[in-house]
Order: C-alpha cells, then structure tokens, then sequence
C-alpha cells in the first residue's frame, strides 16, 4: 500500500454531527434470510478544513454506519495519491462500491435479524498535508467474510492573509480656521486633530507607544476577526504640521509655518488674516505613516 495512505484508528469519542438515526429493527421488521452486509452511510465532518496558520491543525471525523458488518477500515487519500483498494487481491467476494461487483449468491438460512453497525474514525489534518480534495475510502467486513466498500471526501485549504506593505493611513479631524469671515489684519485660529488608523494587538499595525495614544484597548481577538479594515483612529501626537495658505484667485501654495501636535494629536496656532483663500494643514508622512491634508476656506473682509 502506498505510503501517502492514513489508516484512521477507530476513535471512541462521539461526533457532533447529525447523521441518519438508526435503531434496532422491531420484532417483525427487519428480517432476511441471512447476512448481507452493506455500508449505509459515511458522515464525514467537517466537509471543508480551512487553516489559516502554518500551527493550526483540524480533525476530520468519520463515522460509518452499516448492516450486517464486525469492522471497519478507513483510509483518507490526498488527491492525486494512489489507493490500491484496501487489498482488493486477497480473495474477497467483492463489494458495493465502484470497485468491485458486488456477490449476489446467497446461502439459505433461516430467518435472519440484520446487525446494525456503527464506528467511529478521525484524523487530524495539518498545515504540511496536502490542499485540496481528500477520498475517504471505507473497507468494511460482513459478519459473513464478505468485503463491501464506500467513500465520500472532504476539502482543504489555506485560508492566508498577508498584511499590506503600504504605510498605515492617517487623517485630520476638526480641521477649523476661524472666525469666519475674518476682518483684515485679525488673527486666525487654525486647530484640528491629527488621527492613525490603528489595529492594536495585530502583527502589522504594531502598538507603538512613542508615537500613538490608545483611546482604550481593543481586544487583539477583535482585530484578528476583523483584520483586512482598520480597526479604529487613533490620536497621533509629536508630529509635525505643515501650515500653508492659497489665496483666493491663485494656484500656487504659500508655506506659512511648521506646528507639531499635542500628545493628543491635537494642534492648534494663530495666523494673520491678510487675504481671503484657503487654510491647509498637511503632514506629510514618513516611512510607515502616510501623509494627509485638510482645509478651510476664509473670507477676509475690509475693516
């Protein structure tokens, strides 16, 4: 027999799973002339093994259900893997299933009560089995020696998820300059908040105390289940804020001056309102933040 073939050992333990109920059959019911071996069902579960980590491991459990058998035997092929039949060659009467033709002579006996069967057969699938679809071959053996057989499957796969290589994003929240509209000459106030998106606990978007203030703690289990979004923003302090001003009626960008933000990520600063145009704030990222801006346009007004 191949190598790539598994023989599960018969498990003991019960499966959570909702198969056809068989009981035994009543008095009257039932009744044959003799054996006559034959597997009724295969309930394999889970159906599917998704693993997500090259550490995670799920069991396939099999229970097989049949009349008139003593035992049974279950093989789990990768696809692509060679099964031989269980022993197809070893003097057997045949069986039910796809490779071989099942043997129709029957000895007379008297009356016969059929034997209800039922075993249980796992393994356990790991990150280094193959992908893909997996046979679940069934040998099983008639109270009488005959042979019969059966299979299902189930699939697997790698369920992976690479973190994005771009720097996390960042935003301005309650950008404002004002008064609004200002009279010429006055002092502007030009404030806002300075924001990180943030998934605390994940590999990637790591904790840094330096930089980030956490609004409370959201649990690593919450950004794990939701990890392909930002979990949240967060406040993003010490950082420098460019102040720009654009006049009204022109395209080119005037630098005005360099803010940092509170630990916070608050900023606030006071400006000279000259002309009417458009306030801007832009932080302009580094190798894992990246830039943003923000703005508000202010209408100067004579005095």
């Amino acid at each position: 027999m191949a190598t790539a073939l598994v023989a599960a050992a018969v498990s003991a333990s019960v499966l959570a799973v909702a198969g056809p109920a068989y009981a035994d059959p009543g008095p009257n019911e039932g009744h044959h002339p003799g054996p006559d071996p034959k597997i009724t069902s295969i309930v394999v579960n889970p159906n599917q093994v998704v693993l997500k980590h090259r550490h995670d491991s799920e069991t396939v459990s099999v229970t097989v259900r049949g009349v008139d058998l003593k035992s049974a035997q279950v093989y789990f092929v990768p696809k692509g893997h060679h099964w031989d039949g269980g022993g197809h060659g070893d003097g057997d009467h045949g069986g039910n299933g796809p490779w071989g033709k099942k043997d129709d002579e029957k000895t007379p006996a008297p009356e016969y009560k059929p034997i209800w069967f039922s075993e249980n057969f796992s393994k356990t699938i790991g990150w280094k089995d193959a992908v893909g679809s997996w046979s679940v071959r069934v040998v099983a053996w008639g109270v009488d020696g005959r042979k019969v057989f059966g299979d299902s499957s189930f699939f697997v796969k790698h369920h992976t998820w690479t973190p994005p290589k771009s720097p996390k994003a960042t935003r301005f929240v309650g950008f404002d300059a004002s008064p609004e509209p200002v009279k010429q000459g006055r002092k502007l106030s030009l404030q806002g908040r300075l924001q990180v998106a943030q998934c605390y606990g994940d590999h990637y978007y790591k904790y840094d105390r330096a930089r980030v203030e956490l609004d409370g703690y959201p649990s690593a289990d919450n950004c794990y289940e939701s990890r392909k979004y930002w979990h949240g923003w967060y406040r993003l302090g010490w950082q420098d804020i460019d102040v720009y001003f654009l006049p009204k009626g022109s395209h080119k960008w005037r630098y005005v001056d360099t803010i940092e933000t509170n630990p916070d990520g608050t900023f606030y600063t006071k400006v000279k309102a000259l002309k009417s145009g458009t306030w801007g704030v832009r932080f302009e990222g580094t190798r894992d933040l990246a830039g943003s801006e923000a703005y508000d346009y202010v209408k100067v007004v004579k005095k």
